[in-house]
């Protein structure tokens, strides 16, 4: 049901993944998708209606934009299928293509058409006209591509660098470490931070470790006890990480040691 795509050399530095979800479901499941320290645009395809947060319905060949999340999102399903194609951009990647701060868009979920973005809204349509998938990658790429070669702005390279090294230490490298490493002082960098990524480098930090401590959760086997997890992903101690798995998923610890192999998990977690 759930596929990811690779984008292009010229648009990996920009694009982490292009990802798509189809299937068929029941009315009033909830999806909860985590935080993954991004931004998305998704675009709907096929007859379906959701609601995000209970909020903003999603309607057919329509697109919307995703902001950074400081916690999970909940997709309530009120149909009995779903097909929904996402662009998934890095961190500091979407500010390639949009002159918006991103720390102005956090928690923010908006149709395309409220939010100067690459996409105008009639972009979805033209994608459900496709026949497959590899025709609507090409066409979103093709977009991407020509917005790439016109653009006058550029990736923070200190920046860059601050959100690898933190994704290199799995989340528990010291922010005054960090500051120190590209040449900044603390409250510079995390301007400069927020303005890029929509987070302070404490709360990408925390996004990035609870994703490590996800993997080591459903890696271990045998199962031993949360304590070791918690101390190996950076935790303080078991109810630090059961706190932290909890507020940025929506479950404990201990549903994610049952979840399935692959990698559906980083994307969407189903709650009945």
């Amino acid at each position: 049901m759930y596929k990811e795509y690779q984008p292009c050399n010229l648009l990996s530095p920009y694009i982490d993944r292009y990802w798509e979800y189809e299937g068929k479901t029941e009315c009033g499941i909830k999806f909860h998708i985590p935080p993954h320290g991004c931004a998305d645009i998704i675009f709907t395809l096929g007859n379906v209606v959701d609601y995000l947060d209970q909020s903003m319905p999603m309607c057919s060949h329509c697109s919307y934009f995703v902001g950074p999340m400081n916690t999970y999102t909940e997709l309530v399903a009120h149909t009995e299928n779903i097909h929904i194609l996402g662009v998934r951009f890095r961190p500091c990647g979407l500010s390639q293509f949009i002159e918006l701060p991103l720390n102005e868009l956090v928690n923010k979920k908006l149709c395309t058409s409220d939010l100067p973005t690459i996409f105008e809204h009639s972009f979805a349509e033209m994608l459900c006209e496709k026949v497959d998938t590899k025709q609507r990658l090409d066409a979103i790429e093709e977009r991407l591509v020509r917005q790439l070669i016109h653009s006058n702005r550029s990736c923070d390279r200190q920046i860059v660098l601050a959100v690898s090294r933190i994704m290199q230490s799995k989340g528990i490298t010291p922010i005054k470490q960090l500051s120190f490493d590209i040449c900044l002082c603390q409250r510079h960098f995390a301007r400069k931070f927020r303005i890029y990524t929509g987070y302070s480098p404490k709360e990408y930090s925390q996004i990035v470790k609870f994703w490590n401590a996800i993997e080591i959760l459903r890696n271990c086997n045998p199962f031993d006890n949360l304590l070791s997890i918690a101390v190996e992903a950076g935790y303080y101690d078991a109810s630090h990480l059961s706190k932290e798995v909890k507020r940025l998923s929506g479950n404990s610890p201990y549903a994610f040691l049952s979840s399935p192999a692959g990698h559906e998990v980083k994307v969407i977690h189903i709650e009945y």
